[in-house]
């Protein structure tokens, strides 16, 4: 019916000849050009089918996972890097992949651009990055052990990273000018490339990514000589970083000063008349400074009060030096506002025997994916002028609201001590002698998470109140 309607339209216009058989013919063949056409359009939709089809089986698999328990699943730090990883880059390339959809499609690719602005940052992206750079520091691994779901001796193969992951890795290494590391996280990414993967496609992914890249990095290598050195004696805040890092920290997180306890425990039931009512269990740690660890001194019921009801917010990012120094999210709570917080309060006060007036609030922080905080001391170390008006923190208490898989122990290098993370207890020490200088063995640092979810509240007291409770003592001659 096409071809006569066809027909009759030419011979209606004058033109039927001869040749107008000739000119149908090349219709045909301009149809048969059109069919091939759609054909391989809806042969390419298809193939877009089946890869989304493929794809999205995979997403609802991992989906699963991570419903089965939310804390477990991201509290691995390779799930918690990839679902960032996942979130920030291919989100936004699927986005890209499937906007030459039918119109019926339009309003689902509207939905998903609009929910763009809740996608994970390149910061996000950038920090997670840096925490799983920090676990290969700290604890000495290896990034092709990380890179098949190895962590330190905790092996979740299922949680092993792609080779998009391991190549994301490895260009934040050459950023940072850790060229060595970057060519680790290279050849990760070059063992983990599996040629049937469906959204290499989608992301514009290949090997020869991976070797562009590493070409270029070499290339750099031949023309400087980048190695990753110690920095120069004349840079005196970057030296002290590094010298802190690899001489105090690295040794201890990875357990190499750590010595047990020689001290003793015992019921402690003289700090407050409740006490003496309900002692509380206490094991000391070490005498100078004086510190303890409360065992089972704060209950489920109020850490669970704690952690549905804290608004956390990244501690990180205003300068690339303060998200070097810690790495966690932390959320406020003052002593005022619930009556959990009244109440710990008043525990505190009776765990130490110190007033509470003047003290900081309640500090609730939370170390994920290679969560840590570098080496520092409490105190404030105030002139006197403002010392005067202001007071210093004489002592801290800090409340372990859950246990850590692997990693976060909390360590004190100058006086060999180091606390694992255990949910319900507490560590009490001084940070200040009895004259009011400050102690310097009170140095500490949060090691970096490896496996798990580290919940802390912390409560910093003012020396101020504590004027008759602690009666300042000359330093011995």
């Amino acid at each position: 019916m096409y071809i006569l309607f066809i027909t009759i339209l030419i011979c209606c216009n004058g033109f039927c000849s001869a040749s107008s058989s000739v000119e149908l013919i090349k219709f045909l063949e301009t149809e048969d050009q059109l069919i091939e056409n759609l054909n391989g359009y809806v042969e390419k939709l298809k193939k877009k089918t089946i890869l989304l089809e493929q794809s999205l089986l995979g997403m609802q698999a991992e989906h699963e996972k991570m419903n089965d328990d939310y804390e477990t699943y991201l509290g691995n730090p390779l799930n918690s890097f990839r679902l960032i990883h996942r979130m920030h880059t291919d989100w936004k390339k699927w986005h890209r992949y499937s906007a030459n959809a039918h119109e019926r499609e339009l309003v689902h690719i509207r939905k998903a651009h609009q929910m763009r602005k809740k996608l994970p940052t390149a910061l996000d992206l950038e920090q997670a990055s840096r925490g799983i750079n920090d676990l290969v520091f700290v604890y000495d691994l290896k990034p092709e052990e990380i890179a098949g779901g190895n962590l330190a001796g905790y092996s979740k193969p299922e949680t092993a990273l792609s080779a998009q992951d391991c190549y994301a890795l490895g260009e934040f290494s050459v950023r940072e000018r850790k060229q060595d590391l970057a060519v680790s996280w290279f050849n990760a990414s070059l063992a983990q490339f599996t040629a049937d993967e469906p959204f290499y496609e989608v992301n514009l992914f290949s090997r020869s990514s991976v070797h562009k890249t590493w070409a270029v990095l070499l290339m750099k290598n031949q023309e400087h000589s980048i190695l990753y050195k110690p920095p120069k004696e004349s840079h005196t805040t970057q030296l002290s970083q590094w010298m802190n890092e690899e001489m105090i920290t690295k040794p201890s997180c990875r357990g190499y000063l750590r010595q047990a306890s020689r001290l003793f425990c015992r019921y402690n039931s003289s700090t407050t008349p409740f006490t003496r009512i309900a002692p509380l269990r206490m094991e000391e740690l070490s005498r100078d400074p004086y510190m303890v660890i409360y065992h089972d001194v704060i209950y489920e019921s109020e850490i669970n009060l704690l952690l549905n009801t804290s608004k956390f917010e990244l501690s990180l990012v205003e300068t690339a030096t303060l998200s070097e120094f810690r790495a966690s999210q932390d959320s406020q709570i003052k002593s005022s506002e619930t009556k959990v917080a009244k109440t710990l309060t008043q525990r505190v006060t009776d765990m130490t025997g110190l007033s509470m007036e003047m003290s900081d609030d309640f500090s609730l922080i939370n170390y994920g994916l290679g969560g840590h905080f570098s080496l520092h001391t409490d105190y404030h170390g105030y002139s006197n002028q403002i010392r005067w008006k202001k007071g210093d923190r004489i002592a801290t208490v800090l409340f372990y609201l859950g246990d850590v898989d692997s990693g976060g122990d909390t360590i004190f290098p100058m006086i060999n001590v180091s606390v694992t993370p255990k949910k319900g207890s507490a560590v009490f020490w001084h940070n200040l002698h009895n004259s009011g200088d400050m102690n310097k063995k009170t140095l500490h640092s949060g090691c970096p998470v490896i496996v798990g979810s580290k919940y802390v509240l912390t409560k910093w007291i003012n020396e101020l109140p504590q004027m008759f409770s602690t009666p300042c003592i000359n330093k011995p001659s």
